[in-house]
């Protein structure tokens, strides 16, 4: 059982902030009538997980932050594991960046990225990508700047790729699945709350946020076109057509943070940009460059 108890009510009790053997304790009773009605006292917690999400009792997600970096690192010593133990296998050559790359992919990222959604302080979100590119850079040998190798390996940045989640979420709740109770109970929240009347750190502040950088219309179908589709395959045009939009403003990003006054001498991003301008304008930057999917023996 869960609920939300006020700092007013949870002062009333005698508790403070947290759980402690001096704060009287909640009960419940027996649900049946009995000839020795009693109570049962219910045992609080300072945090609980549900679906692999730790949650404490003020959401800040601080525990769930670190948690997912825990899991990312033991997901890469297992994939650094696999990549040394395979290059002394007789029977088995050496693995390919590419191959790496998808070791880590399956292994490292998703714990990077399942809960990203949740997340709501910009300082979570940059300590978990500090821990995402180390990672992804010992895994696969490449040190030095960071934007190179997300660009070469068509890996976005955490903040985009949450944008592309909350997106898809709205989509989902406003447009494939409007009748589901969590659904309405969005709709209910936030029909008449515009953007500025929303705390910065409930979950319908960013879904708004994250349709307003997309420029995606609240109002409206984004894909009317594809009305009589299965749910799931409206789903994925919407979340394809994220993509592309994250895509472009990926590339703005590069752009902007790379540039240089005039007289300044180049700085690693500049530098790249100039290598890699070319493969800079490739449609899609969430697909690794043209350079990984050409055979290990042929490079």
């Amino acid at each position: 059982m869960v609920f939300f108890e006020t700092p007013a009510l949870l002062r009333a009790r005698g508790g403070q902030h947290q759980p402690s053997p001096t704060k009287p304790s909640f009960h419940v009773y027996s649900p049946f009538p009995t000839s020795d009605p009693h109570s049962y006292p219910i045992h609080e917690v300072s945090q609980f997980e549900y679906l692999s999400l730790i949650l404490d009792p003020k959401l800040t997600i601080h525990l769930a932050t670190v948690e997912d970096i825990r899991r990312a690192s033991q997901g890469q010593a297992l994939a650094l594991t696999v990549s040394y133990s395979l290059s002394y296998d007789k029977n088995s050559s050496q693995l390919t960046p590419t191959q790496n790359l998808g070791l880590w992919k399956s292994i490292v990222s998703p714990h990077f990225i399942q809960n990203l959604r949740y997340i709501h302080s910009d300082t979570y979100i940059k300590k978990m990508q500090t821990s995402h590119n180390l990672s992804l850079a010992r895994v696969l040998h490449v040190y030095g700047d960071h934007t190179g190798l997300l660009v070469d390996t068509g890996i976005p940045p955490l903040q985009l790729t949450r944008y592309v989640h909350l997106a898809q979420l709205h989509f989902r709740l406003t447009i494939t699945r409007p009748n589901t109770l969590l659904a309405l109970l969005f709709k209910k929240l936030n029909s008449s709350l515009p953007l500025p009347d929303l705390h910065t750190s409930t979950l319908e502040y960013h879904i708004q946020y994250a349709t307003h950088v997309f420029k995606v219309d609240l109002q409206t179908d984004p894909i009317p076109d594809m009305t009589s589709q299965p749910t799931k395959n409206r789903e994925r045009a919407f979340r394809n057509m994220m993509s592309k939009t994250s895509s472009t403003l990926w590339r703005g990003q590069i752009y902007n943070a790379a540039r240089t006054r005039a007289g300044q001498s180049f700085g690693r991003k500049a530098s790249y940009i100039r290598i890699a301008h070319d493969d800079l304008q490739r449609l899609d930057l969430f697909k690794p460059a043209q350079f990984l999917h050409i055979p290990h023996n042929q490079v």
